[in-house]
């Protein structure tokens, strides 16, 4: 049985060199077209150890449905290489029915997605099962495009 998504958390800091409608704006293309506007992200303010403005960007959706489209969107929009790099790395990634991964926020913006631990947009995607092969089967049965 193919486990399915069942909620996703999406997190990104905004610094303050950054323009934070640019930063949610790279944040909102983790979404599918159509979720783009369903969806509402929080912003809290905090001061980096310089005092510096630092805004974390966050949204949880707790939408069975609109969950299953964002990984669904998500997977098919990363190249072969890092779906592949998901599926090897998939024990690593994992806890608790959770899927961790970390999505370059400068790509994202540009309409692009791509693995990347710098500078991330987090996600985690809960599952309906916390079996590792469920989860797999849903990792690979998500694979579209190219």
């Amino acid at each position: 049985m193919r486990a399915s998504a069942t909620k996703v958390d999406i997190e990104l800091i905004a610094h303050a060199t950054e323009d934070l409608d640019k930063v949610v704006e790279a944040a909102k293309a983790v979404l599918p077209p159509g979720a783009r506007d369903k969806v509402k992200f929080k912003v809290k303010e905090f001061k980096g150890h310089y005092g510096n403005p630092i805004r974390l960007v966050k949204a949880r959706i707790r939408n069975r449905e609109l969950a299953q489209a964002v990984f669904d969107h998500i997977i098919s929009g990363l190249p072969e290489e890092d779906r592949l790099e998901l599926l090897r790395d998939l024990r690593r990634r994992t806890s608790g029915g959770s899927l961790y991964v970390r999505l370059d926020k400068q790509r994202a913006f540009m309409g692009q997605l791509k693995l990347s631990s710098s500078d991330p947009i987090w996600i985690k995607i809960s599952f309906s099962s916390s079996k590792i092969e469920e989860i797999r089967e849903a990792l690979a049965g998500g694979r579209k495009g190219p």
